[in-house]
């Protein structure tokens, strides 16, 4: 099972987004640009990275833990879940209650 693919493109286009912000300078002084100022200054976007890169490994372990509990394959959902994170967990719990 899998959450919707509009959850892959939404988060995922996310952070791929705040990855390209974060580490070239030319796109982030062009969307600087766009946004008329109104973008973080660049060390906030390396922690909100960050943040979001620690979020997403918490949420794999608990997903390969509460995957292995109910015989599902945990290394699946464990990838699946650092992928996408929280819709990932929520479709576990649907298809462990299922």
């Amino acid at each position: 099972m899998r959450p919707s693919l509009l959850w892959f493109l939404l988060l995922d286009g996310g952070i791929v987004l705040l990855v390209r912000l974060a580490f070239n300078r030319p796109a982030y002084e062009r969307a600087l640009e766009v946004s008329g100022n109104r973008l973080p200054p660049r060390e906030v976007l390396y922690a909100l990275l960050a943040g979001t890169a620690v979020i997403h490994v918490g949420e794999a372990l608990a997903a390969g833990r509460m995957a292995r509990r109910r015989g599902l394959s945990p290394r699946g959902w464990r990838l699946q879940t650092f992928i996408v994170g929280f819709p990932s967990l929520r479709t576990l719990r649907r298809a462990a209650a299922a």
